[in-house]
């Protein structure tokens, strides 16, 4: 059991003020955030209370978000330096005095580029990959590309890997793996 399962669990705001818990949660961020080695970073993020699958590689500098129990990430996943996950929004919290949390839910078998912001409360499918500094504001389905500020789909993934041969065959390109 993670420590962000027993705050889930028991209440987190019934046994410690709310600023000792976001004191602790700030202090497994730091090293969450910048240990070398993607396991590393990925304990401390599970310490926070965040749920990975298997198979998921996190870059330096990635936040998954203020409330880390909010945040889902599925098997094979690669995470790309800078990104942020967000669960909490508080654009209106000076001038509205209202906030909001949301869980943000990553599925299996996908990328996100490099500093990417996925906002709360938005679901990415299945086998998608998401653009470097996209902007993720909606739900993105199963098997898709998507890219932009803010991120739309801009192809299926079938079309993507026929484009990403036809660059490899051309000679210009050339494969890293």
């Amino acid at each position: 059991m993670t420590f962000g399962d027993l705050l889930r669990r028991i209440g987190y705001s019934k046994i410690l003020p709310l600023g000792v818990l976001r004191f602790l949660d700030d202090l497994l961020l730091i090293p969450a955030m910048w240990l070398p080695g993607s396991g590393a970073r990925k304990l401390f993020h599970r310490l926070r209370g965040v749920k990975i699958g298997k198979d998921v590689w996190v870059g330096q500098g990635v936040i998954l978000g203020n409330h880390p129990f909010l945040v889902s990430i599925g098997n094979n996943v690669m995470i790309s330096a800078g990104v942020k996950i967000l669960t909490h929004d508080t654009s209106f919290t000076l001038v509205g005095g209202r906030d909001l949390a949301a869980e943000t839910i990553i599925g299996s078998n996908l990328q996100i580029g490099e500093n990417a912001i996925v906002l709360p409360g938005v679901t990415i499918g299945s086998n998608c990959v998401i653009g470097a500094n996209a902007v993720v504001n909606r739900d993105i389905p199963d098997n898709s590309v998507a890219a932009g500020v803010p991120a739309h789909v801009i192809c299926s993934m079938a079309e993507a890997l026929e484009k990403l041969e036809r660059k490899l065959q051309s000679g210009k390109y050339f494969s890293t793996w």
